[in-house]
């Protein structure tokens, strides 16, 4: 459901806007079946002048992840005295949601900030399809606010970000700062990822401080408009030993990055960083990789900005060795999401791409399966990334990557290269290390607004890591070639 454009008094004085700040902001709620959990509620208000608000309200169900959502799509509803009364618009339902913004106490204790929510329900079943008693008690999220312009801010210390639950549209322009509760000043460090969830008619998003970060995905649910071509493409990049600095390796045709809101990403983690040395004019550096004297890399080297158990937790289970990671603009992370994946990871058993898989390739490229390999999934089931080499023909191997999305490919890339009689019998995508490197490993799958993805991978061999990705575009995985580096095994 998408909110509707509000027009508010952008005149009203902050002290005014005070009093309405007794009940504006967000509000949580859960759902309990005797002491298990099985749904969490939201509630967001927001005052939009003398006797009218905004509300969204979020129900999200455990376990299958339904979620029932009410909003002020058709206007801003009625507050009359200490309470908001919407009914339902669609036809044939008779029902209607009350929020009692100063509930009775109850035995004697004040129900301070605290919404009453009720619903009445004719004749018939409500308008979700699921068993679940929605009135219940919200408590207020004391990490947010609302603002007289309509924004809801959440709190972190001496700083705030734009929240979900304002009223957003057309044009958002983001302040540096903002007065809180108690007139206390924020500074607004950037924009929550889902800030723009229920707000797709942002068209814009206007940023004032160079300190300022639009958090990964947060324009994938906009109209800010999205051209694939446009895109900076992201750097790849590997870690020191302590995985809280990177480096971009210097290679031929290297342009330096002109980067002011750099982001490290590694599978689904999405981390802020900075840049912190750059040695490409050093000449005792050495481009390739170079693990055993990191910083004597040729490149530019970035360093995150998050706490270090937050690194522990990003690339928990794996040394710095085994990372590639990349290092992304605020373009690229904020129209892209990262979902979780599960990936192939040396030296775990390979395992077969499914039978069916395997004849669909088969049948689009007329080729006999060599063998087939899993290469990584989507945690949440809807989308493989999987291998298939063909036996040779006609002194020719060939390769396809697929992405399979409930058990159909949905997208290939093919690669194929010339081959000399001896390798005939050979698997020339793992030949040149005895395939002991065979499948890529994935660094991170980006999904865009459309939800097509572009898969970044490293191919690693005793003497050479070469960088690409696959980007999906309509029935082809498209190949981008990024750059190869030398592996330095033993420095002098």
């Amino acid at each position: 459901m998408m909110r509707k454009t509000i027009v508010c008094a952008l005149a009203i004085l902050f002290g005014g806007a005070a009093l309405a700040q007794d009940w504006g902001g967000h509000y949580m709620m859960e759902y309990l079946d005797g002491e298990s959990s099985v749904a969490t509620g939201d509630l967001y208000l927001v005052p939009v002048g003398a006797g009218q608000a905004e509300f969204l309200l979020t129900i999200t169900m455990k376990g299958d992840g339904y979620t029932i959502v009410y909003d002020s799509t058709d206007g801003p509803v009625t507050v009359a005295g200490d309470e908001i009364v919407w009914r339902f618009p669609g036809e044939g339902f008779d029902y209607t949601l009350t929020m009692d913004l100063s509930p009775e106490a109850q035995e004697g204790v004040p129900m301070e900030n605290t919404i009453m929510l009720t619903e009445h329900l004719g004749e018939g079943a409500p308008p979700y399809p699921v068993d679940l008693d929605i009135a219940g008690y919200y408590r207020r999220d004391p990490a947010c606010f609302v603002t007289p312009d309509g924004y809801m801010y959440r709190m972190t210390g001496n700083t705030c970000t734009l929240a979900m639950g304002g009223i957003y549209a057309g044009k958002v322009e983001l302040p540096e700062t903002v007065f809180g509760p108690f007139g206390k000043v924020f500074r607004v460090s950037g924009i929550d990822s889902d800030a723009f969830a229920y707000s797709r008619h942002v068209t814009q998003v206007s940023i004032q401080d160079a300190q300022q970060r639009v958090a990964p995905g947060a324009l994938t649910y906009t109209e800010v408009p999205y051209d694939w071509s446009k895109i900076s493409m992201p750097f790849f990049a590997y870690p020191g030993p302590s995985r809280n600095k990177f480096v971009i390796p210097y290679y031929d045709g290297f342009e330096r990055p002109e980067n002011i809101f750099p982001w490290v990403i590694f599978k689904q983690s999405v981390a802020p960083a900075r840049q912190c040395d750059n040695t490409i004019e050093d000449e005792n550096s050495l481009a390739g990789r170079v693990d055993q004297d990191f910083g004597r890399t040729k490149g530019v080297f970035y360093e995150l900005q998050v706490p270090k158990e937050d690194i522990s937790k990003m690339f928990r289970g794996y040394q710095a060795m085994e990372i590639e990671a990349l290092v992304a603009d605020a373009d690229f992370v904020a129209f892209h999401t990262f979902p979780a994946f599960g990936r192939w990871k040396y030296p775990e058993p390979e395992k077969s791409a499914s039978a069916d898989v395997e004849k669909q390739v088969s049948g689009m490229y007329g080729r006999e399966v060599m063998y087939s390999r899993r290469v990584a999934w989507l945690r949440n089931g809807y989308g493989e990334l999987d291998m298939v080499e063909f036996k040779h023909k006609n002194h020719q191997a060939m390769v396809v990557f697929a992405w399979v999305n409930g058990g159909e490919v949905e997208a290939t890339a093919c690669l194929t290269t010339e081959i000399e009689s001896e390798f005939e019998d050979s698997d020339v995508w793992n030949v040149d290390d005895e395939g002991t490197y065979g499948i890529p490993d994935v660094i991170t799958i980006a999904q865009d607004p459309e939800g097509a993805v572009t898969i970044f991978l490293a191919k690693n061999s005793p003497e050479s890591v070469t960088c690409f990705a696959l980007h999906q575009n309509g029935g082809k995985l498209e190949k981008i070639d990024f750059d190869q580096w030398y592996r330095y095994v033993d420095i002098l």
